[in-house]
């Protein structure tokens, strides 16, 4: 499916910058970031998604697929514990 986007050059959402650089927690599970890497694997390129827990730098969710769609970061999320 193609990704649809405005054609004047503005972001799609912009929302607020609730941490404000301050990437120190002091609780389990307060605040958590994410992030996609790609990982060359032979002839194919691999996805790595995951999600650290800013409280003490922990990988607490993973997921490696071959291709970027929903149901791979669904997959991240799921793994993740009850949250507060």
């Amino acid at each position: 499916k193609v990704k649809k986007r405005k054609k004047n050059g503005q972001p799609y959402a912009v929302v607020d910058n609730i941490l404000d650089r301050n990437f120190q927690s002091d609780r389990p599970l307060e605040k958590l970031v994410t992030d996609i890497t790609y990982l060359p694997y032979g002839q194919k390129q691999l996805y790595l998604s995951s999600i650290l827990d800013l409280y003490n730098g922990e990988v607490i969710a993973y997921t490696i697929g071959d291709k970027q769609d929903t149901d791979f970061v669904l997959d991240t999320l799921e793994q993740l514990p009850t949250l507060p």
